[in-house]
C-alpha cells in the first residue's frame, strides 16, 4: 500500500480538467492506498483573496470533493488552515 498526499487550492473555478487531472484519480487511489487529501487554503493566500470568499470557496470545494466520491472512511480529508501543526512545521 502506498501513501498518497495531495491538495487542491480553493481559489478559481473548478472544471473538468481538475476532475480528470486529479480528483478522479484520488477517488480511485483511496480504494487501495493510504490517502491524505487537503484543501490548501493557506496556499491561496498568495493572491490576497477576500476572507469571506476564501471561506466560502473552501467549504464549497470540500463539498465538491465529497460529492465527487472521496470517502472520509477511506481517506483523510482536511482543510489546511484547520491543522495548526501544518503551519507550525514551517
Amino acid at each position: 500500500m502506498a501513501r498518497v498526499v495531495s491538495g487542491i487550492q480553493p481559489s478559481g473555478d473548478k472544471h473538468l480538467g481538475n476532475y480528470l487531472g486529479a480528483i478522479r484519480g484520488w477517488v480511485e487511489a483511496q480504494r487501495v492506498d493510504d490517502c491524505f487529501f487537503c484543501v490548501v487554503d493557506l496556499h491561496a493566500l498568495t493572491s490576497l483573496p477576500d476572507p469571506r470568499t476564501l471561506r466560502e470557496d473552501t467549504r464549497r470545494l470540500a463539498a465538491l470533493l465529497l460529492a465527487a466520491g472521496l470517502d472520509r472512511d477511506r481517506a483523510t480529508i482536511f482543510i489546511q488552515s484547520q491543522v495548526p501543526a501544518h503551519a507550525e512545521l514551517a
